[in-house]
Parts: C-alpha cells; sequence; structure tokens
C-alpha cells in the first residue's frame, strides 16, 4: 500500500467518526482527498516510470555451455577476474532441473522454466515434445526475451551468435537480424566481435561450446577442462575488447552465465557442481565488485535484461530482474544464499561419478580430512546426517561391516559444510565373485535392445554391478547384462536404484523393478518390491551409446540406509 492510500484511508476513518464539525473540516477533508490522489497518482507513475526506464541502451549476453563456478576458481581466468572486480557476481547461480543444455538454454532465454515452456530434455523439438508450453509466441515455442525485445522495439538490432546447433531452435527466428552458428569457438568470438562493432546492436546473445565438449571428453575438474575454460577466458577478452572499440560500452550491460555445470563426464543430475552456475553482470549502473547475497535462478536472466531495456516482462514469465546488482537498489529480505565452507574429505576419495568409499577384503579404516583452517568433523556410520551429538572425528575409524560414512564440518554448534558421503563395503577375501556379466557390441543404440538370440561378445564376473567392474570392455554400443541372485533375511518393502548413462534396467524375481532406459546423461531411478525370507534372480541390463558411461546400482530399505548393492546381499 502507498504513504499516499494509508493518509487517505487515514482522513476518510476520521471523517466517518463523526469529526465533521464544521465547514472548514469538510472543505479541509476535500482538498485532502484531491491533494492524496494527485499525489498517490505521481506516486505511482514515479514507481512505474522507474521500473519501465530504460538503465541501458545495449546487452550482451555471453553464455559458456558447461562452465562451472569450479572451473572458474581453479582455472587462470584475468578476464572473468577483472570483470567480477568491476561488477557483480553470483558463484551459487542455480540452474533449472534437469541439468541438460537444452531445458537450460531455453529457461535463461525464456524468463522461465521446464513447467511453462515444455523444454524438458534436449530431444525436445517442435514436432517432438510431450508438454506443450503454457503460452507461445509463435507455434509450440514459448516467448523468449529475442520476440519480446522485438515487439517493444520497433528499431532494435536483435543478434544471435551461437557455437552450439541445437540452441538455434530455442527462438523465433523472425525475431532476429542476425542469426548465424559458426563451425566452432574462435569463428564465433569472431564474428561476434565483428558484428558487435559493425551494428551496435541492442540485444546480443553469444553461446560458447566448447567447456562443455572439454567436460565430456575428459571430466569436469580434469586438467583438460580447467584448459577449455582458460580459452574461455581469451574468447571473452576478446568481446570484451570488441564492445570497448565499438564506442557503446558506456551504454552496455554485459551479463556472463552457463547452462548447467557437471559431474565426471556429464550432467543432467541433480548435484550441486551440475546445478551451481556463475552469473556475472557488468556494464553501466552495475555496482562495481559486489557479491549478491541473495538467490538468482537461470530464467533470471531474461528478466534481467528486459529490466535494464526498461521493457516490461509477460505475465507467464516467473523469471525476476537481479536488482541488486544495480546502483540504487539494496533490497533485502531474510533469507540470502546460505554460505558453505568446504565438506570434508573421505579417503578413499569420490572420483567422478563413483563414490568416495569402496569395496574391501575383510576390514578398513575410514580416513577423513577436514580441507579447511577451522571447525571440526562430526560423522555417522549408519547412514543418518551428522549433527552436533555425532561422533568427533579425530583419528581413522577401523570397520569390518558394512557402513555409510556421512560427515560435516562443524562450528559454534552449527553444521557450516555440505555433507559428505561415503560407502564402505566389507566381503571375506576368499569370497567368489557372486555376479556374471555378458557383454555385447551392437550398433546404433538409443535404447536397451532384446538380447534374445544374440551372443555375447565377452563374459566375466565380478563383486559389484557397476560400469567400473567392466570399464575395459566398454566401447560405443555397448550392452552389459548383469545376473546374481539376492539373499533376503528379513520380510521388508526393498527399493532398488539404478544411476546410469545411458539406459539402465532391473528385474528382480523376473519382475521389471526400474527403468532408466533412453539415451541420456547420469540420471538415477527408481522402483520398489515387496520380499519375503528367500532367494530371488536379480538382473540388470545397461547400455553405452557413445562416449563415456556409468552405471552403480543401490538399494534400501525401512531399517537399512540408501547404499551400493554390495556382496553382503549377493548369493
Amino acid at each position: 500500500m502507498s504513504e499516499a492510500s494509508i493518509v487517505l484511508k487515514s482522513t476518510l476513518f476520521s471523517a466517518i467518526s463523526g469529526n465533521l464539525h464544521s465547514v472548514f473540516t469538510k472543505e479541509l477533508l476535500l482538498k485532502t482527498i484531491v491533494f492524496v490522489i494527485i499525489s498517490g497518482s505521481f506516486w505511482s507513475c514515479a514507481k512505474k516510470d522507474r521500473e519501465n526506464s530504460p538503465l541501458v541502451k545495449h546487452v550482451v549476453v555471453i553464455g559458456f555451455d558447461g562452465l562451472s563456478p569450479d572451473g572458474l576458481n581453479k582455472a587462470t581466468t584475468p578476464t572473468f577476474d577483472g570483470i567480477i572486480s568491476e561488477g557483480a557476481s553470483s558463484m551459487h547461480a542455480r540452474a533449472v532441473l534437469p541439468t541438460s543444455s537444452s531445458t537450460n538454454w531455453a529457461s535463461m532465454i525464456m524468463g522461465a522454466g521446464p513447467e511453462q515452456h515444455g523444454i524438458t530434455s534436449n530431444s525436445w523439438e517442435k514436432n517432438n515434445f510431450i508438454l506443450p508450453a503454457i503460452t507461445q509466441s509463435e507455434d509450440f515455442l514459448f516467448p523468449t526475451i529475442f520476440q519480446l525485445i522485438n515487439d517493444n522495439r520497433e528499431d532494435a538490432e536483435i543478434g544471435a551468435i551461437y557455437h552450439w546447433t541445437g540452441f538455434g531452435r530455442l527462438f523465433e527466428k523472425g525475431a532476429v537480424d542476425y542469426d548465424i552458428n559458426p563451425e566452432n569457438e574462435d569463428k564465433t568470438a569472431a564474428l561476434a566481435s565483428a558484428y558487435i562493432k559493425d551494428k551496435k546492436p541492442t540485444f546480443t546473445f553469444i553461446h560458447f561450446d566448447h567447456v562443455d565438449h572439454g567436460g565430456h571428453e575428459y571430466g569436469h575438474g580434469s586438467p583438460e577442462y580447467y584448459k577449455s575454460v582458460e580459452k574461455a577466458d581469451e574468447l571473452l577478452a576478446e568481446v570484451m575488447e570488441a564492445i570497448k572499440a565499438s564506442g557503446m560500452a558506456d551504454e552496455t550491460l554485459v551479463i556472463i552465465s552457463a547452462d548447467h555445470g557437471g559431474l565426471g563426464k556429464g550432467h543432467g543430475g541433480e548435484s550441486l557442481g551440475e546445478i551451481e552456475i556463475p552469473f556475472i553482470l557488468w556494464g553501466k549502473s552495475v555496482k562495481k565488485n559486489h557479491v549478491l547475497k541473495y538467490p538468482v535462478y537461470q530464467y533470471d536472466n531474461a528478466a534481467t535484461v528486459a529490466f535494464a531495456l526498461g521493457i516490461k516482462r509477460p505475465m507467464a514469465w516467473i523469471g525476476k530482474p537481479v536488482k541488486n546488482a544495480f546502483e540504487g537498489y539494496d533490497l533485502r529480505d531474510d533469507y540470502p544464499i546460505t554460505e558453505r565452507i568446504m565438506k570434508p574429505t573421505i579417503l578413499p576419495p569420490a572420483d567422478f561419478y563413483k563414490r568416495a568409499g569402496g569395496l574391501f577384503d575383510d576390514s578398513t579404516s575410514i580416513i577423513m580430512k577436514n580441507p579447511n583452517t577451522i571447525g571440526e568433523i562430526r560423522y555417522t556410520l549408519d547412514g543418518s546426517m551428522p549433527n552436533l551429538n555425532s561422533a568427533l572425528y579425530t583419528e581413522p575409524v577401523k570397520t569390518s561391516e558394512n557402513v555409510v560414512v556421512k560427515s560435516a564440518i562443524f562450528m559454534n554448534g552449527k553444521i557450516v559444510s555440505t555433507v559428505s558421503e561415503a560407502f564402505f563395503r566389507i566381503k571375506n577375501r576368499t569370497r567368489a565373485a557372486p555376479i556374471s556379466y555378458e557383454v555385447f557390441y551392437l550398433e546404433n543404440l538409443t535404447s536397451i535392445p532384446t538380447l534374445e538370440n544374440k551372443k555375447p561378445d565377452a563374459r566375466g564376473s565380478c563383486f559389484e554391478i557397476t560400469s567400473d567392474e567392466v570399464k575395459e570392455e566398454i566401447r560405443d554400443n555397448t550392452v552389459v547384462r548383469f545376473t546374481t541372485n539376492i539373499q533376503i533375511e528379513k520380510e521388508d518393502t526393498y527399493v532398488f536404484y539404478t544411476n546410469s548413462d545411458d539406459g539402465s534396467k532391473l528385474w528382480v524375481n523376473n519382475q521389471l523393478i526400474v527403468d532408466n532406459d533412453g539415451d541420456h546423461g547420469v540420471i538415477e531411478k527408481n522402483g520398489s518390491i515387496s520380499l519375503k525370507p528367500g532367494n530371488y534372480p536379480l538382473q540388470v541390463v545397461w547400455f553405452n551409446g557413445g562416449g563415456s558411461g556409468w552405471l552403480n546400482v543401490d538399494y534400501q530399505t525401512k531399517t537399512i540406509p540408501k547404499q551400493v548393492l554390495s556382496t553382503s546381499i549377493l548369493k
């Protein structure tokens, strides 16, 4: 409610209460009402004008596919570092789920999530989708920032220069003046720079794809991945130099972000490494060396562009402009981003998708390390979340049975890190491998094929159902069938999980329990079955269509915490 409205209500209340005892009072009331209405109108107009007044004349959005905060933190990036120090940024912005490219690039330019725009995977096409957009700017396409600028600025020059061909299907072609898909990142930077200097566009969107290639080929966190981030820094310098050379830098907002991070050699899951992205703003009206303390979401990108250009956002958009990045705005509430220090390291450490811990003969020691110079480690061995009353870690913990370790850093009676998790499995050193597997080399796989009447190309045995056990035999278009038996000691509902890239299926007692099929990145799915004491056949089929792949299988009951399907349950 405006101040003017409050004054008006107060005055009317006094009048109704019987305070009009004279003509003077009535005249005063009339004048007050007129004044308040006029003042309220001015106040409302002033607020509206400020909201819809452009802050800049030009906006350049630069997106790096697969760029994670970890990449910026560990690679040598002088250009990124300089822009961050001269602008406002967050290393805790969040992508949308699933953390796939199409879904997130769409959310970035559409100011909405997949629930609104309907682009729920990389397989989305205008002639191949499940969820229709809730509203559309053209057939089957949710309105993007390109269309919004085109509709509201008759003289706007709009360009899209994108390294990944798939980005071109996500926006309205008629809204863009310059639409080009260069063959590599170097040409992308060169063409974008030339376009900026020549046209001084109102809105430019630049997409680089090579960082994602580094993640998929070598793995996020690898030296090669960090090299790809350093190449991104060089390309960013080229574009920034073009902006300055064009003469439009003083009237320009630059937004730098990404579609997702990554884990191992892929993405698509729900981990912080996959969902956290950088969000960096630089240019006119942007605060200097400012860390954004409140949440930023993928779909806030388009809303921020519209706000900077003074364009009203559609009601269908859920994105909000990141106003706290700009001078003159200091909005606050009670829920800033939760800042946490680094979590404990449990040895053996996680390696890409492989979880910390491992399978050991007879017994092992659990070693934890605090990567910080402050705080203490508290831990549990039963899969429960650690708290202030949990055991304090002071020395290696020996175990001769399966345990699920969870640990965190505590300070001043509070948890101050995320939780580390590790799975330790113990087997008798004389035990034979309880799982048999068959490997099939096929062609053009996009889902699990029927294996009936197919002869395996290789056979073997192993201790756990995981791609690690057969990694030397995996190539493109490979199917692996794992077969074993589970020994159930107590009647319960058993939940089974497959976590895989690409598809997988799990059967218990010849019933399909988990269907995680399809050509996709690492995704976890589960299913449950009630089992009485006894022995039951268990089978898992998994395929790797191309590139790196992954598979692991977990299980859980009401009394057994979620953990790797270990030899203790296998017959």
